[in-house]
């Protein structure tokens, strides 16, 4: 395709730059606001071509690296290697309010949003990519299944990247398939578990792969495979890590559990701080292994009622908090729709994937219309249309904070707190200029227990 000059006007969806050029649209990857770059054509489609950045001709952005990651130009571990992590948090809240820019108020909303960074090395999972017939470790390039090794990295832990030496050679005696390599570790890196997963059409992986422990340097302390069922198959060593928090919790490898190491104990203590100390009954419905549902614990001794599709996170939940109701291997609508009569003075904590709130679940919050929803986004996009929703069904945005737990990426999280119109809250803190959300760091909210009513579910 041709290659052009652009005049870069914003950063959009995906982290990418925006330029106008004769009739088309143009998304450039490797571009930021301001530059002025020559950009090659990747694909078209419907007026809207994909591109990347060959050359700046123009003073940098002042958020452009000047020395970036040397693997930054193939591979693909990181979405914005070329961004100085701690000048890219502004330029995150610019994505995150182009990504919602469907629903104008919520959209200027996160543009002024607060942000929270974090240093780099900060990868508590990973997922790397064996290549027997190159005899590679690492990530994927960009936009390809061609693996690219990796000598250093800025974003994954010191363990790991000191084990890759001995992984590589490990692998290239062991593993003549193709695999994908699966890696957790505490918050302190003094454990680490490791799992094979099967690359997509590739073959099943057999025992045989799995180094062997004596063969790695400051390798994981257990190394397994994980099935495309999502079962575990031990091989050797240890299957979970501990997370050293409040609440201390298990987080065995193939589950979920937020990925920053920097963050998560802020996290914890920032989610307790919201949900407040009223003990009122607390649903969380996307569970995982109960990180967000153990710190609202934590804030308060509450009934817990757990959610969560997976089996394996659900049975590291019920050994995690094994004082709540724990529902595992069904979704999260049909654990509602089962549930009867449900209090509507409770609080609801929801942390969905990528697509966000299913329409099904965002149904049947409203009509269960609990007191205070507490959402923990990984999309803004998906996340204002949910919030959109639910303040047409009479919710009012009470609090709203960015949280860069993905560094050198365009990733941004999102964290809020929506309350039911007449619910019995705290009010008395400073708001963001009329805005009706809460300016951070501003006092802790806390819920009313209210009257004791309770709604039946359709």
């Amino acid at each position: 395709m041709s290659i052009v000059e652009l005049h870069i006007t914003k950063v959009v969806g995906g982290g990418r730059g925006l330029a106008h050029h004769q009739d088309e649209i143009w998304m450039v990857s490797g571009a930021l606001p301001g530059e002025r770059v020559r950009a090659e054509g990747l694909t078209s489609r419907k007026g809207i071509i994909e591109g990347k950045t060959i050359e700046i001709l123009s003073a940098p952005h002042p958020a452009r690296e000047s020395a970036p990651c040397p693997h930054s130009p193939l591979c693909g571990g990181c979405d914005w290697p070329y961004i100085i992590p701690e000048a890219g948090t502004a330029l995150k809240a610019e994505v995150a309010s182009e990504a919602a820019r469907g629903w104008p108020e919520l959209s200027r909303l996160l543009s002024k949003a607060p942000v929270t960074a974090s240093p780099m090395a900060y990868r508590l999972r990973a997922q790397l990519h064996w290549d027997p017939d190159q005899g590679i470790l690492g990530f994927y390039r960009h936009r390809s299944n061609t693996v690219e090794a990796i000598e250093e990295c800025r974003i994954l832990s010191p363990r790991l990247v000191r084990s890759l030496p001995s992984l590589t050679r490990a692998f290239a005696r062991s593993c003549p398939h193709p695999v994908d390599i699966e890696w957790l570790e505490n918050l302190d890196g003094s454990q680490a578990v490791a799992a094979l997963k099967r690359v997509e059409r590739g073959p099943d992986v057999p025992v045989s792969a799995v180094p062997a422990a004596d063969t790695l340097d400051d390798g994981p302390n257990g190394f397994h495979i994980l099935k495309s069922s999502g079962d575990l198959e031990r091989v050797w060593g240890r299957d979970h890590v501990r997370m050293a928090l409040p609440l201390s919790l298990e987080v065995p490898i193939g589950t979920f559990f937020q990925g920053n190491r920097h963050l998560v104990p802020w996290l914890f203590q920032r989610v307790a701080d919201l949900v407040g100390p009223v003990p009122v009954p607390t649903w969380d419905l996307h569970a995982g292994v109960g990180f967000l549902a153990a710190a609202a614990t934590h804030a308060a001794e509450r009934p817990l009622v757990l959610a969560e599709i997976s089996k394996s996170s659900g049975r590291a939940a019920r050994r995690n908090l094994p004082k709540a109701t724990i529902r595992f291997g069904v979704p999260a609508e049909e654990i509602l729709r089962r549930s009867g009569r449900i209090p509507k003075e409770s609080l609801v904590i929801v942390d969905p994937p990528r697509a966000g709130l299913s329409s099904d679940l965002r149904r049947r919050l409203a009509a269960w219309h609990p007191d205070r929803i507490l959402m923990l986004a990984c999309d803004p996009a998906t996340w204002a249309r949910d919030t959109a929703e639910l303040i047409s069904k009479g919710y009012r945005l009470t609090h709203l904070e960015l949280i860069d737990l993905f560094p050198s990426t365009h990733h941004v999280e999102v964290l809020s707190v929506l309350e039911a119109e007449g619910s019995v809250s705290s009010t008395g803190e400073a708001r963001i200029q009329g805005s009706g959300i809460r300016d951070q760091g501003a006092g802790n909210t806390e819920q009313g227990t209210g009257t004791g009513t309770s709604v039946a579910l359709p």
